[in-house]
């Protein structure tokens, strides 16, 4: 009787122990999907094992706190990431075995390539084809790296989709010059892309230089009572000719300017005026010289520019060479037209 009895507390054991044994769990796997996951998407990691776990942790890799999961395998798990590489670890705890890590890339939006309607400017127009932008509207930056003023400045009117964004630079960015600028796109969960470089045109400004910014120089007679140009000589006409011309010889606020005249009894003078401005700056260039304007006494007169800067150069000039009749007189004025960035000193 007793053994009878014995081995029947041994059997209801050995039956506990099998319930006991099928109650654990083991954790065998950790699947991202897809691999590599998405930014500012739910990104889903599938927790696969045998048995039934009590509970085990699980860890996303970023600021998330420690996850406590029970249930039966497979278990999904669903997470926004920001665009990085992630350490992912499932630990059993109690009746659940095994401890599996993964590791999950999440990629931000990339930028592909870059189509200009025209050239990249002040109120063009850019479509940025790429991936992973998301398929709510978020930015387009253009960057100016020597123009801390305007870095990270927003294009407007935005068209968005998950492999395209369009949008319009702003038509008042002013004050940069010509330079390689770089595009960047941010999604509207924050995450940033690549960056893109393009060449960008400043809006183009067209001005003819102050008086006071140009010099000249006599290459062929001296500054004296009858010569003058950029307010060094002077503008007399010659006392013994007995006429006094019309016209006044002042300069203007821009441009440069000569005047000579010859005396009675001379066979006329001759010779050539040089103007130079200091180097341009800031991507400004030569565009172009005015003809000359003025007035003369003495059939034979004239002033005619002998060389100009080419447009493009850095360097303005302008060489006028001119002759005054006996009793004569020549004033000759003209403008050296800039062109450059709008809003920039040259």
């Amino acid at each position: 009787m007793i053994a009878r009895r014995s081995l029947a507390v041994l059997a209801m054991l050995l039956t506990l122990g099998s319930f006991s044994a099928l109650a654990d769990g083991t954790i065998t796997s950790v699947s991202p999907n897809p691999s590599p996951g998405f930014a500012c998407s739910l990104n889903t990691i599938k927790i696969g094992g045998a048995g039934t776990c009590g509970t085990f942790l699980f860890t996303l890799g970023d600021s998330t706190p420690l996850v406590h999961l029970p249930g039966n395998f497979p278990i999904l798990v669903y997470h926004t990431y920001s665009a990085g590489t992630y350490s992912l670890t499932a630990e059993g705890q109690g009746n659940c075995h095994g401890v599996v890590n993964a590791s999950l890339q999440v990629l931000g939006p990339t930028i592909t390539s870059i189509f200009p309607f025209s050239v990249v400017k002040p109120g063009g127009e850019v479509i940025i084809q790429g991936q992973n932008f998301g398929n709510l509207p978020g930015q387009i930056l253009i960057n100016f790296p020597s123009q801390k003023t305007f870095v990270g400045t927003p294009l407007e009117n935005i068209q968005w989709g998950d492999t395209f964004a369009a949008g319009t630079i702003p038509a008042g960015i002013t004050g940069v010059p010509d330079q390689e600028v770089t595009f960047t796109l941010v999604a509207q969960c924050g995450a940033v892309s690549n960056s893109w470089a393009a060449k960008f045109t400043a809006t183009r400004d067209i001005v003819a230089l102050p008086y006071d910014r140009i010099s000249c120089f006599f290459s062929s007679v001296g500054a004296g009572n009858s010569d003058e140009c950029q307010g060094w000589g002077q503008s007399n006409f010659p006392i013994e000719c007995g006429f006094l011309p019309t016209g006044g010889t002042a300069p203007g606020a821009t441009g440069f300017q000569g005047y000579h005249a010859s005396g009675w009894g001379f066979s006329g003078e001759s010779g050539n005026d040089a103007f130079t401005a200091s180097t341009l700056n800031n991507g400004w260039v030569v565009d172009s010289v005015t003809g000359l304007s003025g007035w003369k006494v003495g059939n034979g007169s004239h002033a005619t520019e002998s060389w100009v800067s080419p447009f493009g150069t850095t360097s303005p000039g302008v060489q006028v060479n001119f002759y005054a009749d006996n009793c004569g007189a020549i004033l000759y004025y003209g403008d050296i037209i800039v062109t450059g960035p709008k809003g920039v000193p040259y």
